[in-house]
């Protein structure tokens, strides 16, 4: 996990960045929102819209309101295949993808600690709660 400004639809955000191990996909964090994106495609999910996110077997899923800002056509063939709105193969983040679902269920439930997100404080709170 790294600490870094991605560009999302409304401008840049300070966001944890789970990148995969290879090629450009990867998951960020910001304090507004889940932003996914692969060489398809990029899809956010604000953070009111994210319902669930789950490791299910050798996938990893985010469910919720997705706003796909390119590549909608992926969106639509994932949603119809998968009960998700986006989903990466769980191996792709190293080992990571259960820490990335406690990541996602802590911000899900905690709209006053989201606004942290992208802070090297925050980031080493959120390592500490994997020991």
């Amino acid at each position: 996990m790294r600490c870094e400004p991605v560009e999302t639809s409304v401008g840049a955000e300070p966001a944890f960045v789970f990148p995969a191990r290879r090629g450009r996909m990867r998951l960020a964090l910001t304090p507004t929102r889940v932003i996914a994106t692969s060489l398809a495609g990029t899809v956010e999910l604000p953070w009111k819209g994210v319902r669930d996110a789950e490791v299910d077997g050798a996938v990893l899923g985010i469910a919720g309101a997705a706003v796909w800002t390119r590549g909608g056509w992926l969106g639509r063939l994932n949603q119809r295949a998968t009960p998700y709105a986006v989903s990466f193969k769980a191996a792709a983040f190293g080992g990571e993808a259960e820490d990335i679902v406690r990541a996602i269920a802590r911000y899900k439930r905690d709209a006053r600690r989201r606004r942290s997100i992208g802070t090297e404080q925050e980031q080493a709170r959120l390592l500490g709660e994997r020991a």
